[in-house]
């Protein structure tokens, strides 16, 4: 049975291995990480572990028991909600799995939310795609610190249609 949880950051140091192998997998062949596996990993570790220190930052996990098939990264700044990444394994990619995932984050997120933003690394097609069917546009195409990303941004209200209107 498929549930989804918080990520309890107390045992970030269990899940963020677990969590950059989905990424990992799923990004090698859309877009290569410049690095190999260990020091991805390494970057990675870095990167998000210090993040999840901060209270707004937060990790939803899709679980089939104990089995990771696929989370979400995000946080809320005031009326914002920056999806920073999800990951679907890839045998359910293309399954509704997805559309779980992102209705349940929808459910649980304040009222308040007015706009959505989100990346997508330029050569994820299928990433792209998926964004600009939920309204959200190209803000930066150009982003200075990553510059392989576009940076997308939409209104909550149009996203929050889209995933109201999807069955369970």
């Amino acid at each position: 049975m498929v549930t989804f949880t918080y990520l309890n950051k107390s045992e970030k140091d269990l899940w963020l291995p677990r969590l950059f192998d989905l990424l990992y997998q799923n990004m090698e062949s859309i877009a290569p990480l410049e690095q190999d596996c260990r020091g991805s990993l390494t970057q990675f570790l870095a990167e998000v572990s210090p993040a999840l220190d901060k209270a707004p930052r937060q990790i939803i996990l899709c679980l089939d028991g104990n089995d990771l098939l696929g989370y979400v990264q995000f946080y809320i700044r005031d009326t914002l909600l920056m999806v920073e990444e999800i990951q679907i394994r890839k045998d359910h990619q293309r399954t509704f799995l997805f559309y779980r995932l992102c209705r349940h984050l929808i459910n649980v997120l304040p009222k308040s939310i007015a706009a959505i933003e989100a990346f997508a690394d330029k050569s994820n097609l299928n990433s792209q795609n998926i964004m600009h069917k939920l309204g959200m546009e190209v803000i930066v195409d150009d982003c200075s610190s990553y510059p392989h990303l576009f940076h997308l941004r939409g209104q909550a209200d149009t996203v929050k249609k889209y995933f109201s209107r999807m069955r369970k």
